[in-house]
């Protein structure tokens, strides 16, 4: 019997306690105040990376086609081939990026290698990321004809 005199008196109270606490109207407001910050700064740092993949994605096509045309212009000198490969930055502002031609010789075959390399930085607010230092390189075998009298073209 003392339960029932003390569950009935309880009762009432618990009642007056889940009444004031049914009222969320302002919960939503705080819990968008605490999660969209946090959201934002993570949809940004996607559109920060996805950056960086492109960027490197336009430097290693940029060096892929400087080697291909290389290889069909073996006379072509690394002046030559650093200028195509600024050409082939489609996009993208070329000045960051330092591109390179060098020459190489691999058991007794030339080859042209095309680098590339830019300092990316990272602009999510809030966040301190070092720099990435992006890098791209291609080579190709490179052939000069030879003319019938023995003589490079």
């Amino acid at each position: 019997m003392t339960q029932t005199r003390t569950a009935r008196r309880i009762r009432p109270i618990l009642r007056k306690v889940a009444e004031k606490t049914a009222d969320n109207r302002g919960a939503t407001a705080v819990e968008f105040a605490l999660v969209a910050p946090v959201f934002l700064m993570f949809v940004l740092g996607l559109v920060d990376f996805g950056r960086v993949y492109w960027i490197k994605s336009t430097m290693q096509y940029a060096v892929e086609q400087t080697a291909r045309y290389a290889m069909v212009n073996p006379t072509a000198t690394n002046t030559t081939l650093t200028t195509y490969a600024v050409s082939q930055v489609n996009g993208l502002d070329p000045s960051g990026i330092t591109f390179n031609a060098a020459d190489s010789t691999v058991s007794g075959t030339a080859f042209k290698t095309i680098t590339a390399s830019y300092t990316y930085t990272f602009s999510i607010p809030f966040v301190t990321l070092a720099d990435a230092v992006l890098s791209a390189k291609s080579s190709a075998p490179v052939v000069v004809p030879v003319t019938p009298h023995g003589h490079h073209s």
